[in-house]
């Protein structure tokens, strides 16, 4: 028998778990991923059909981000939804073909815009508000540590925007879809100019899951992954997600 078809067989045997699914380790980030939304959200929904398309079920858990990544790399998860390719990270784990573009947008009150600005230093003046166990750029984090920016660290979206709301930081980082979900879903009366967008993008990403190294059965996981990916792609399928995603089709309808 050919050595590659020996192969083949023996990679699809290490996946051969039919009543074990993929277990992937994620947090809550709406409309992309969270427990609550329709089908789990926009990713962790096409990540879900990229496996089954490699004839793999899914089963998400979901921790605190953090927790969620440091399970992933010591091998707890299959997975780790999801993502952006840092270096560091690839220490660690293989990164699957992109999943989809985005941005992180700097937030404000319309009463206090943010002025023109170009980096980090320039947002020094500002008491800004993130999340725990979220990606930002690497000098965000290191004007952290050296105390040069005035940050402070929430575990949600939905806390981030009412510290913006009620004076307690100037600015706080978000995406656009993201944005758009939390007022949709938490703050549906209010004016929809109270809070803008700087037209700058603080941060422009490329999202991915991960597969840890510590798993032996990573690499193959990887490359049945990414070949599902492109086909769901190529079949129009992940432009039909998408559109569910803008026309904010994967947040619960309220009563």
């Amino acid at each position: 028998m050919h050595w590659t078809l020996v192969l083949l067989m023996l990679v699809g045997c290490s996946f051969a778990r039919a009543s074990e699914p993929v277990r992937i380790a994620t947090g809550e980030y709406p409309p992309f991923t969270g427990s609550q939304l329709v089908d789990d959200g926009f990713v962790n929904h096409l990540i879900r059909q990229v496996l089954a398309e490699a004839g793999l079920s899914a089963e998400f858990v979901y921790l605190p981000w953090k927790r969620s990544f440091q399970a992933a790399q010591q091998g707890k998860y299959d997975m780790a939804s999801y993502w952006v390719c840092e270096r560091e990270y690839q220490q660690h784990f293989y990164c699957s073909d992109e999943l989809y573009r985005g941005q992180l947008l700097l937030y404000f009150r319309a009463e206090t815009p943010l002025p023109q600005w170009h980096s980090i230093d320039d947002l020094k003046p500002y008491r800004i508000g993130a999340i725990l166990g979220y990606e930002y750029v690497p000098e965000f984090h290191q004007a952290m540590q050296k105390g040069e920016l005035d940050v402070i660290m929430v575990s949600n979206d939905r806390l981030n925007l009412n510290m913006l709301l009620n004076d307690r930081v100037d600015l706080i980082l978000l995406s656009e879809t993201a944005m758009q979900s939390l007022l949709a879903e938490h703050f549906p009366s209010m004016p929809k100019d109270q809070i803008q967008a700087h037209p700058k993008p603080f941060l422009n990403y490329r999202a991915h899951v991960l597969f840890p190294k510590s798993l032996a059965s990573s690499r193959a996981l990887r490359t049945r992954f990414n070949a599902s990916l492109e086909k769901l792609k190529a079949s129009g399928e992940f432009e039909r997600q998408w559109q569910r995603l803008i026309k904010g089709e994967f947040i619960p309808q309220q009563d």
